[in-house]
């Protein structure tokens, strides 16, 4: 894998942020800020992909009532206050 190297314009205070991070993990502030980006758009593909999946499910008519989900939900956390 080759690794480029790009600019990031960021504020006076979350670039220190970064720093005391990155100084508290002994890693370097690069490496930290693309460890951000590469967790961040993990999870937004994980997003749109889950949003896609409930789009495809709604048109197939594939829902769920309300009611149901609140029902199964209460049940749960019942269950964890026992």
């Amino acid at each position: 894998m080759s690794l480029k190297a790009t600019s990031v314009r960021l504020d006076d205070e979350t670039l220190a942020r970064v720093g005391q991070m990155a100084e508290a993990m002994n890693r370097p502030r690069a490496w930290l800020m693309a460890e951000a980006i590469k967790q961040y758009v993990a999870r937004e593909e994980w997003f749109i992909h889950e949003v896609e999946k409930g789009v495809i499910a709604a048109d197939e008519g594939r829902l769920i009532d309300h009611k149901d989900i609140k029902a199964k939900w209460e049940a749960k956390r019942a269950a964890q206050m026992d």
